[in-house]
């Protein structure tokens, strides 16, 4: 049995083209999970961050007001 090496060469030639593509495919799906979860990571903190300058903030307001 012989074997076509021109066919052969196709064969992997296509095949490594094939694996460009989805291995780009993948590198553009893992990208846009992590900027996603660092949005989300970000807007997270933002949010905590919030709350306690609200919080800081009353516990002037409270100290501010005259007791008696």
């Amino acid at each position: 049995m012989e074997i076509d090496l021109s066919l052969f060469a196709q064969r992997i030639a296509m095949l490594a083209i094939l694996g460009g593509f989805v291995g780009g495919v993948l590198a553009i799906l893992a990208h846009g999970a992590v900027v996603a979860l660092s949005d989300r990571l970000r807007s997270r903190a933002s949010t905590a961050e919030r709350i306690a300058q609200a919080r800081i903030r009353q516990q002037a307001i409270f100290r501010a007001m005259p007791r008696g």
